[in-house]
């Protein structure tokens, strides 16, 4: 079953670049949190790529 799922983020510069460090190096992650299993990794590496197609960045200014 397929689910969409919608997020709406308001970070930093440095939040961003995390973001994006993570959404660059979908095989280092996926490594890093499950390291003895391929099929659990195959799957991070699908979620981040699907995430860094999506991520849309919109510059606003907040008034306060």
């Amino acid at each position: 079953m397929t689910m969409r799922f919608t997020l709406n983020l308001d970070l930093n510069a440095n939040d961003l670049d995390a973001l994006r460090t993570l959404v660059d190096h979908p095989k280092a992650v996926a490594a890093a949190a499950t390291p003895h299993d391929p099929r659990e990794q195959a799957r991070i590496i699908d979620v981040l790529a699907e995430i860094k197609s999506q991520i849309t960045i919109t510059n606003y200014e907040v008034r306060e």
